[in-house]
């Protein structure tokens, strides 16, 4: 891509709501690259705002297109909603362990027991280490 800047705040506003906030295709329209777009987006809040709200609506739009092809009854846009939506029902391919309760692990530090069951003393010179047993 050239160097080419973008005109103004009010043409990247037109821009990014012809594009429904695609950056990519508001900087090809300009013929500057993505990260120019970005830029401008990112610091301006106005600009930030209204890029957020162009994604939301774009997000809103598919589900409504997902939510015909369930009621066409199009197996696959079902097993879709089902594993991102229902989750909670069980609709998963893979297990999601979720702890009930955290739990700490208490770790108590002793002695080291040497080979014929005494206890070491420690002489400041080696690290502690801690064996745990399930």
């Amino acid at each position: 891509m050239s160097r080419r800047k973008i005109p103004s705040k009010r043409a990247l506003k037109e821009a990014l709501q012809k594009y429904s906030g695609n950056m990519a295709a508001c900087s090809r329209s300009f013929g500057c690259s993505r990260q120019l777009v970005s830029a401008y987006v990112n610091q301006d809040p106005e600009l930030r705002e209204l890029c957020d709200d162009l994604t939301e609506t774009f997000i809103d739009y598919a589900e409504s297109k997902l939510y015909e092809l369930i009621r066409e009854k199009q197996p696959s846009a079902v097993i879709f909603f089902l594993k991102t939506r229902a989750k909670h029902r069980g609709y998963v391919e893979r297990q999601e362990l979720m702890p009930i309760q955290p739990h700490g692990i208490e770790v108590e530090l002793g002695a080291p027991i040497t080979e014929d069951g005494q206890a070491e003393t420690f002489d400041g010179d080696r690290p502690a280490v801690a064996l745990l047993e399930q």
